[in-house]
């Protein structure tokens, strides 16, 4: 036997040495999801300060979803030419620029263009942000590490609902906008003094030819294509409902921005509920069993939301909504960090264009749907179409159950 001793393995980053970049990111994503859902309660009151129909505003949101999505395969390989934190100060310095420009738009086509540029900005944020996260934690700790991010950017999903309402109840909704962009601003603030690009990193120069390769990495793993597709039929699914909501309470119950902003916010605290038990739930249930239970839970919240309530009981059944949708997609997250190690930024980048691909989809097929079924028979039509999606999934792609 050799007296040489064998070489100590690398020490895994400490959870300790995360939180200072966990704290950071999730400041990052909040001021992406708070601008992303600020518009959705505010459908009514741009539909009359601009004198438009609810569908027509209900585009924008598909607009922003659209450019979110398309933006992602220049971004992704940006951000692995580039690094992962210069591109996500790059976008918050443009979130910000265009929040600006939002709030002082004085016409729908302005505030429609705009839209859809603002969501090329938020798309360098949150999707990058978890491949930087997938870079610095190992593997065992991913999901919680992805876990806890997802607390704070969800923390900004209800903040930018309910506070949107709020504040365009008590201070117009431009006021609304200019909030968005000072919240980026002090992301962007944090990144820079806070985070540092990795050293030692060897980067390939940005170019046609190094981000085609990055993505024929991505796309040599024979789940690719499947998990993004099953991520396109999961946005569809499940952000059909979001822009409608604050048009239907309004057509039930005459409520206004501000109490269809708690209402939206609502999926965003069972997004939250989800953040804090992540650990819990991962070592418990395992990926299976939390894809089914996520397909009943949203299944029901939506089911509930088809009859006519009070409108505050759509809040519970948002929150509901929300912990089974991370129950879903928590799981495909953790999966895509893991397509493509080396092409990380790209793989996270094309995995977020999947997922926006569908949110953009969504509303036109929700809408339609309404259109020609009524509103309460095609929220249940989705409401089945879900509970099939969650219960199918680990049959088309199953997952070894791992623990963290």
């Amino acid at each position: 036997m050799s007296d040489t001793p064998t070489p100590a393995p690398p020490l895994a980053p400490a959870p300790t040495s995360l939180r200072p970049l966990i704290l950071v990111l999730g400041a990052c994503g909040f001021a992406s999801t708070f601008t992303m859902r600020i518009i959705d309660p505010l459908i009514p009151t741009l539909a009359g300060e601009f004198s438009r129909s609810i569908p027509q505003i209900v585009m924008m949101v598909t607009a922003f979803s659209l450019s979110y999505a398309l933006g992602q395969p220049f971004l992704g390989p940006l951000a692995d030419a580039i690094g992962k934190v210069r591109t996500i100060l790059i976008c918050l310095l443009a979130l910000a620029l265009f929040s600006t420009v939002a709030a002082l738009s004085g016409s729908y086509e302005v505030m429609f263009t705009v839209r859809a540029v603002t969501g090329i900005a938020a798309g360098g944020i949150i999707p990058i942000a978890m491949a930087a996260i997938g870079d610095r934690a190992p593997i065992q700790e991913r999901q919680v590490a992805l876990g806890r991010f997802l607390v704070l950017m969800i923390i900004g999903q209800m903040s930018g609902s309910a506070c949107s309402g709020l504040i365009a109840t008590h201070a117009g909704w431009r006021a609304a906008f200019l909030s968005a962009a000072v919240i980026a601003t002090l992301a962007a603030i944090l990144v820079a003094v806070v985070l540092k690009p990795r050293r030692n990193v060897t980067r390939k120069a940005l170019s046609l030819a190094g981000a085609l390769a990055n993505y024929r990495i991505v796309f040599a793993n024979p789940r690719t294509k499947l998990l993004y597709g099953l991520v396109v039929i999961e946005g569809i699914l499940l952000f059909g409902i979001p822009a409608y909501v604050a048009a239907i309470l309004f057509e039930r119950s005459g409520v206004g921005p501000a109490q269809a902003g708690l209402v939206i916010a609502g999926m965003g605290f069972g997004c939250l509920v989800y953040g804090l038990l992540t650990r819990i739930l991962v070592e418990r249930l395992g990926p299976t069993l939390m894809t089914r239970t996520g397909g009943v839970i949203c299944a029901l919240g939506l089911a509930l939301f088809a009859f006519d309530w009070p409108w505050w009981s759509a809040i519970p059944i948002f929150a509901a909504q929300g912990f089974g949708f991370f129950l879903l997609h928590g799981t495909f997250q953790a999966q895509a960090t893991e397509l493509a190690p080396s092409a990380r930024g790209s793989a996270m980048a094309l995995f977020a264009c999947s997922f926006f691909l569908g949110q953009a989809t969504g509303p036109l097929v929700m809408g339609f749907t309404m259109h020609l079924l009524g509103t309460g028979t095609a929220i249940l039509l989705f409401a089945i179409a879900i509970a099939v999606f969650g219960y199918v999934t680990p049959r088309i792609m199953p997952v070894a159950r791992s623990r963290t």
